[in-house]
């Protein structure tokens, strides 16, 4: 069964945004080893935030780890994911050519591979979901898009780089018996609404930050999923449902509890 209901986490890519409302969302649930290319506490300390409103890591304590790990270098991967029963991939590098590559397309594989190797019980990895791209095969003029569509990458590096990456990742699934979800993410943005925002309107593929860490928890103590990859889109029901999100409540019973209805309905006077 692959259903991780307690015991110890990797997460790879801990200093992100993503990772830290992660962080909160597990430490009182398993005990996690916090990894990323440069230490957490040099992260916290310089306040290397992705936008102003990026929410920044927990510095946790024994019995939790953090420790500094290079998802380009295998040996270090398989290391991070000794003695661990699951594994959280947030690793991620959009704009520079080679590094790109290096981290979203080989680190996927040193990351499937390392989790095969050490027989996690399940893997976490994680995508965006470009929704406009701006070529033919895009899928923004569509409406009513479901989780297991086939990305349309273009040439876009970030895109592209991720593409392959979870591609890499599908085939250690179905080869090697890991067992994969993979979320797909598009915008984030702070639980709290600022008063100045209400009736501003919003994506229609948003996720809060806070909601985006809690979603980790349902799929690791979600049970035996249909295939050995299956694919979800991690985002809030909006009105139109461009965006379906019906399977992650389906299969994880997961939902936004972050409806951000005062963004788009018009205030009452």
């Amino acid at each position: 069964m692959a259903t991780v209901a307690s015991g110890k986490v990797v997460i790879f890519g801990a200093g992100g945004p993503v990772g830290a409302a992660t962080i909160a969302a597990l430490k009182d649930h398993y005990i996690l080893r916090c990894t990323d290319a440069v230490a957490l506490d040099q992260i916290v300390a310089g306040q290397r935030r992705q936008s102003a409103t990026a929410p920044l890591p927990e510095l946790l304590e024994a019995p939790h780890e953090r420790t500094v790990v290079d998802v380009t270098d295998y040996d270090q991967v398989r290391e991070a994911c000794e003695g661990m029963d699951a594994a959280i991939n947030l690793t991620v590098l959009r704009h520079v050519l080679d590094k790109a590559f290096a981290v979203n397309t080989v680190g996927a594989y040193n990351v499937a591979k390392a989790a095969a190797d050490a027989a996690l019980k399940r893997l976490i990895h994680t995508g965006p979901f470009h929704t406009r791209m701006s070529h033919r095969t895009d899928y923004w003029q569509d409406h009513q898009v479901t989780d297991d569509v086939p990305l349309h990458p273009g040439d876009d590096l970030y895109a592209l780089s991720k593409y392959l990456g979870g591609h890499i990742t599908r085939v250690f699934a179905e080869e090697r018996g890991l067992d994969v979800i993979t979320y797909l993410f598009c915008g984030f943005r702070p639980r709290m609404i600022q008063p100045g925002e209400k009736g501003k309107g919003i994506g229609p593929f948003t996720i809060s930050w806070e909601d985006s860490g809690e979603s980790f928890l349902y799929g690791l103590r979600a049970g035996e999923m249909p295939t050995p990859y299956e694919v979800f889109f991690i985002a809030t029901d909006s009105p139109d449902r461009k965006y379906r999100v019906d399977k992650a409540r389906r299969l994880l019973g997961w939902q936004a509890t972050d409806t951000f209805e005062a963004l788009y309905r018009r205030p009452t006077s």
